[in-house]
């Protein structure tokens, strides 16, 4: 590796939300490789919400807050900074990300952050996309010596020894995790300890209000909210088998007709007083019509997270007007 060159630190990662581990994990690789900047690169809301769908509650940073407290975590080194490239992406792409990095500092050398437990990937990158060729890599671990040794007889990356950068985790690091964080946040308890004064400020004033749990798809015990679901129905003199045949016979216009749904749904429940209480003892959790098909209007796609899910929105409101009652 040519020494002459300027070094940059990158790490990508939920950061949901950025801790004290994430500063110094950045602030002792920038140190160890005598680097100009370190930059955090935070994934996309699409891509962290697929990650913690399945989370009760699912607490979910806002990409605007994450990189707000990003911000004020790089406010304690002036060698750090953020980079939202992944931001309006679908997915996490680390090698494209450091493409784009890597044209932004074409005369640098650039190192990406790594845990020892992601090895297979780094050796993927490198077989499919000649990551290593490319770019250094950072490896944190606490048995570096055994670390080491499956470098050396690794077939393929005992090739890049040379690019592959061993750094003992900083003391105390272990233990802290953003998931941690927000366990204690939902417990009541204080996570101050556990993150930056800047980020603490941005989240001390969260509670587990803020994150409403969430049903995001209408299967197992939740498909009696699906339009399949069977259950008789009787609409405009009619018996049907489910609101969806309902719906689907009835419906003669090109386009989708959400007022027609509401009142198909809306009598499902009211002519099955079971299914109704069933609707009501999801109590306040956000309903969601997820599914992986890119259906986006009567649902939301659970990849790319976008829908405007009006079955889950009537479904809500049938609910709301029952607490009413």
């Amino acid at each position: 590796m040519a020494e002459t060159k300027n070094r940059i630190i990158v790490m990508g990662g939920s950061f949901n939300p950025p801790t004290l581990a994430h500063f110094k994990l950045m602030k002792a690789a920038l140190d160890a490789l005598v680097a100009e900047i370190g930059i955090f690169v935070p994934v996309s809301d699409a891509y962290l919400k697929r990650k913690m769908r399945n989370s009760h509650p699912p607490v979910v940073l806002s990409p605007e807050l994450r990189v707000k407290m990003l911000q004020a975590m790089c406010s304690q080194d002036n060698r750090m900074r953020v980079n939202e490239i992944e931001i309006g992406t679908i997915a996490a792409s680390t090698m494209p990300t450091m493409m784009a990095i890597q044209a932004e500092h074409p005369e640098s050398e650039l190192f990406f952050v790594m845990g020892a437990d992601k090895l297979d990937l780094l050796a993927h990158l490198t077989e499919s996309r000649g990551f290593l060729d490319a770019f250094g890599t950072v490896l944190y671990s606490r048995e570096n010596d055994t670390l080491e040794q499956f470098l050396i007889a690794h077939p393929l990356l005992s090739r890049y020894r040379n690019r592959i950068v061993l750094l003992p985790q900083p003391e105390g690091t272990e233990a802290i995790s953003s998931s941690l964080v927000r366990e204690r946040m939902l417990s009541g308890l204080s996570s101050r300890e556990l993150l930056c004064p800047g980020v603490w400020e941005l989240f001390k004033d969260l509670s587990p209000k803020d994150f409403p749990d969430v049903i995001n798809r209408f299967k197992d015990e939740f498909a009696f909210l699906g339009n399949s679901f069977k259950c008789r129905i009787r609409w405009q003199g009619r018996d049907f088998k489910c609101a969806g045949d309902a719906y689907r016979s009835l419906l003669q216009l090109a386009v989708e007709d959400p007022d027609l749904m509401r009142a198909i749904v809306q009598a499902k429940f009211a002519q099955n007083p079971h299914l109704m209480k069933m609707l009501s003892d999801t109590g306040d959790r956000i309903l969601i019509n997820g599914n992986g098909k890119r259906e986006t209007f009567w649902g939301i796609d659970l990849y790319s997270w976008e829908g405007e899910n009006h079955l889950g929105r009537i479904l809500m409101e049938i609910r709301d007007q029952e607490k009413e009652k």
